[in-house]
């Protein structure tokens, strides 16, 4: 008997051997996300060697500059109501650089040195801090609104809240009542039988 028991054990951890190792070289990986690199890919571990091996490195072009006007746009802002919170520097603009939307402050750096200044109820003021406004985008003027005239109402046949106007609902005959119960019922025999 101890032998057979020995036999099922050793036949049932071979089993589990085999299942376990099958598994791990049949299974597939789970696929990386594109924006992830392999650390062996990272730009850290790439070297130069040129250098070493003496080569002139090419004298860099330089890239052509584009107007800050043609990278920036307004898409929206929220403006202080008062003067006096104008004047404190209070305000948010929605402002989309380069194909980037970035919520602003009046204060904060909008793209290189060039900062919001001010915020009005439909444009921001761009420019250096202290300096008189280098540049103010404004937004898109609003749709016109669509104008038209509905067509007249239509009567609807729906009544709610009681019949429709025309129609008389039967009145039941008034028979006096004793109790809730109707007074021939009460005079028959008595209340009913419970």
């Amino acid at each position: 008997m101890v032998a057979r028991l020995m036999a099922f054990t050793v036949w049932l951890l071979l089993g589990g051997s085999v299942a376990y190792w099958g598994l791990q070289l049949l299974a597939r990986p789970l696929a990386m996300p594109a924006s992830v690199l392999p650390a062996a890919e990272g730009r850290a571990t790439q070297v130069d060697l040129g250098r070493l091996l003496g080569v002139v490195a090419a004298e860099p072009v330089a890239a052509p500059t584009v107007e800050a006007s043609s990278r920036l746009r307004l898409l929206g802002v929220v403006a202080p109501k008062s003067a006096r919170a104008a004047q404190a520097g209070e305000g948010v603009a929605l402002i989309e650089v380069d194909g980037v939307a970035r919520t602003v402050r009046v204060g904060a750096v909008v793209d290189g040195d060039l900062r919001l200044l001010r915020v009005d109820a439909r444009s921001a003021s761009l420019g250096l801090m202290g300096q008189a406004p280098a540049q103010v985008l404004e937004l898109a003027p609003p749709a016109t609104p669509a104008l038209g005239s509905l067509p007249p109402a239509v009567p609807s046949n729906v009544v709610l809240g009681g019949n429709p106007p025309g129609t008389q609902q039967q009145a039941a005959p008034a028979v006096p009542s004793v109790y809730g119960l109707p007074l021939a019922a009460s005079a028959a025999g008595g209340p009913p039988p419970r």
